[in-house]
This record gives structure tokens, sequence and C-alpha cells, in this order.
């Protein structure tokens, strides 16, 4: 069974300009699968659709027309307490921003969809301590997100993704605010979990470097697919193949 299943998708937006009312076509009728443990990517210029595409996937945003089918389930005729739940237990969130509540510890945050699911106490801080030795944070718990390195920061926010044991990984550019170093490091990570742990990723990236991660790109021009790329197993071909194609969009 496909995580996901896109069909037909459109996501249309209104704009008023004076007495105008524009329809603005940002997704147009987008078809695609994404299957268990792959590590997909989606590129394109600014403007493109991307981050449309991954809120639409995420049921954060609904689409105007077209369907999603996450774990076989068509989503489009769920309720929004149901689509809440989805999103809870069923997708983690990774966001180029963090995220991260200042307030709250490392290991309150990394825990907090679990408490938000009234898990048992003793459960949630196993659960923290796993990751965090996953991640090499375990010694950053006590901290709070402000005494943190951007790094650090992403770290915790896949750890608190993953937290919930999530059937799909989506991730905003999770290495857009990040130095090359850091970055390198959570790419590392996302792969780690992709592999090791056997999660399903779905990443918006305009760094083809980072891209070249992926097992596979879909790119997008003017909110529709171009083409899409297949990583044959040479990473430095399949980057300089992205560079290639990013080039011509």
């Amino acid at each position: 069974m496909s995580v996901l299943v896109v069909r037909d998708l459109i996501r249309n937006y209104k704009k008023t300009t004076g007495k105008n009312k524009d329809e603005i076509k940002v997704l147009k009728g987008l078809n695609f699968a994404v299957e268990p443990r792959e590590f997909v990517g989606i590129m394109g210029k600014s403007g493109s659709g991307k981050t449309t595409l991954l809120k639409v996937l995420g049921m954060i945003d609904k689409q105007t027309d077209g369907t999603i089918e996450f774990m076989g389930e068509d989503t489009s005729a769920l309720k929004k307490d149901e689509l809440a739940d989805i999103r809870r237990k069923k997708i983690g969130f990774v966001f180029q921003d963090f995220y991260l509540m200042d307030s709250l510890s490392v290991e309150e945050n990394m825990i907090l969809p679990m408490i938000l699911d009234g898990e048992k106490k003793e459960v949630m801080l196993l659960e923290a301590k796993k990751y965090a030795e996953q991640f090499r944070i375990e010694h950053l718990l006590t901290k709070n997100p402000y005494e943190l390195s951007g790094g650090e920061k992403q770290r915790v926010a896949i750890c608190r993704a993953l937290i919930n044991d999530p059937d799909m990984i989506l991730a905003d550019e999770p290495t857009g605010n990040l130095d090359s170093k850091s970055g390198k490091i959570v790419i590392d990570a996302l792969t780690r979990i992709n592999k090791e742990n056997g999660k399903t990723i779905v990443m918006v990236t305009h760094d083809p470097q980072m891209a070249s991660y992926c097992s596979r790109i879909i790119l997008l021009k003017d909110g529709i697919i171009l083409e899409e790329l297949r990583n044959k197993g040479n990473q430095e071909a399949f980057y300089e193949e992205i560079i290639k194609k990013m080039a011509e969009l």
C-alpha cells in the first residue's frame, strides 16, 4: 500500500484587488504516489507551489479539487477533528524555523505530541531518551531551546516529529536556516531515519546538495510536475543532474 496517492490535485486561492476577485491557480492537477520508505524531494523555483503542496499533503491546507489518499484512506471525506488526529499521530512535521517553545526544556518539547495524546509519563521519558541518544542530543535534554545552536534545534525538532512513530515525515526546507556544517548534520539525521527507522520522508528543498540525498525528486514549475528524477545510487551524478535540471527551470 502506498503512503500517499495524489490524484488530479488542484489548489486555487481567491485574491481580491479592489472590486475584482481573481483566482490564483497554484497547483494545477498533480498526480503522483509516495511509497513506503521513500525519501522524496520536492523542488522548484520560488512560487512553483512547493510549500503549498506540502501543506496540502500534511492536511494543514485543503485542496480545491482532487483527492489525496493517505495510508489507503481518502482524506477529502474526513472531518476536521479526524484530520487533526492524523496530523498528530501519523505525520511528523519538520519546519525551517523549528517551532520549538523556549519556555519548555528540550525534553518537554520532544514529548509534546505525546503529552497531547495523554501518554504515560514513563513511556514519554523512555521515548525521549531513545531518540535523544539516536541523534546525540541526550546532553541537551534539560536545556532550553534558546541555549541551542540551529543544528541542535533542528535535531530536537526531528526527534519531536518522530516521537509518535508517524507513518510519514514532512520536512519544509529543514536546512534552510542552517550553515553548511549544521545542514549536513540534519540531512544525515533525516537520511538515517529513512534508512534505519524505515520512515517515509517528503522534503521541500531549494538546495541541490540536500536534494541529492533523496531517492527521487519531483520538479515543480508553475504548479505542474515538470519531471521526476530518480537517484540511481551515485550521489555525485544525481547532484549534477539536479543542478542541470534546476538551471533549465
